[in-house]
């Protein structure tokens, strides 16, 4: 099939109906695509966040704009909406690329007989389900995925290419975790014993709840006891490590490449900034918000916003990086405070 025949095209009128949005303008422009303001072409529809944004306008070949409020003088078909981040989300979907969809179950799969596949449920190329596993309606497991034994996964779920979901993980509906990700993966606790490190065994599981959505390349470590838990509707990034025990809140944002130690427990709607490290038994309040690159070391009050390593309240750790760029200047008034001081006292001892 020609790509081209294949892709979506929207009038700005139908592209206004779909995404609810206040037409102004003249004419009914066909739409093509979504792209940046600085990027899009001639069939394409952009978005505006900010002043910065609406000034690329000038030089921009785009059909027609998304905007929160209407801006005057723009000589650009305009789609005003009242959450501009919601809209492109909706416009993302209409023009999202048209795969093939997965279908039942591929011939390489293998899949034990005690495990149950409910309705609509995909498995793909060289696959493996374990025993006693169950997987809910219309939940697809992507080639290479290994699914232990006694592990449950929800409805509508996707686990994309060379995912590992080990022994007894429960995961809830509509969870997207992609590819090269583990979860129950064994948690690194070791006790130095008669002069070696010997593994505590790691008997727990995993629980992902609803909504949940992990990145790729992302562990997920079982616990020792009990459970490690992400709450739902939590979103962890790319390359990121979570061990044993660890409790995250609902709805969490994680960024890539953060690292969180053993029996972490944050609340609701944490935020995490990209490369940030968190010691081990951490509480992090509800709302709280932890700077990228940060390094953790205690606990953080809910909604409080700490950044800097070691971590430190936001608001004074600003001032801090404030001062040391001033500390070169602050160096040399010193030393010329200290020559003045030198001099004074020559002279006094002299007079």
């Amino acid at each position: 099939m020609d790509d081209e025949q294949d892709k979506a095209v929207f009038t700005t009128t139908e592209l206004a109906g779909r995404i609810g949005a206040e037409l102004h303008g003249a004419g009914d422009v066909s739409i093509r695509g979504v792209n940046a303001v600085e990027c899009a072409g001639s069939d394409d529809v952009c978005f505006v966040m900010s002043a910065r944004h609406a000034k690329l306008l000038a030089d921009s070949e785009a059909a027609a704009v998304i905007v929160s409020e209407k801006l005057e003088g723009a000589c650009i078909v305009q789609l005003v909406v009242g959450n501009v981040d919601a809209a492109l989300i909706a416009a993302l979907g209409l023009f999202a690329p048209k795969l093939t969809p997965m279908e039942g179950i591929h011939p390489t799969a293998v899949i034990e007989d005690s495990a149950v596949l409910g309705s609509g449920a995909a498995v793909g190329c060289h696959a493996y389900i374990g025993h006693n596993v169950r997987i809910d309606e219309g939940t697809i497991i992507s080639a290479g995925c290994i699914v232990g034994e006694n592990t449950t996964i929800g409805s509508h779920c996707r686990l994309d290419g060379n995912v590992v979901v080990h022994h007894n993980c429960r995961i809830g509906d509509r969870c997207i975790i992609q590819a090269n990700t583990v979860i129950g993966s064994t948690g690194f606790g070791y006790s130095f014993i008669e002069g070696e490190h010997r593994l505590v065994p790691h008997n727990g599981g995993v629980v992902i709840e609803d909504c949940v959505e992990i990145g790729a390349n992302s562990c997920v470590d079982r616990a020792k006891f009990g459970n490690t838990i992400i709450g739902a509707g939590s979103k962890i990034d790319n390359l990121v490590q979570i061990a044993h025990n660890v409790v995250i809140g609902k709805c969490c944002v994680i960024a890539g490449q953060v690292g969180v130690s053993g029996s972490c427990v944050l609340g609701d709607g944490v935020v995490i900034g990209g490369e940030a490290g968190l010691a081990d038994h951490i509480n992090i309040g509800a709302g709280a918000m932890v700077g990228a690159g940060s390094g953790l070391m205690r606990d953080v009050p809910a909604g409080v916003k700490v950044v800097g390593y070691p971590a430190n309240d936001m608001n004074v750790q600003l001032r801090v990086w404030a001062l040391q760029r001033r500390l070169p200047d602050m160096a040399r008034q010193l030393r010329e405070v200290v020559a003045a001081v030198k001099k004074l006292e020559g002279r006094m001892a002299d007079g």
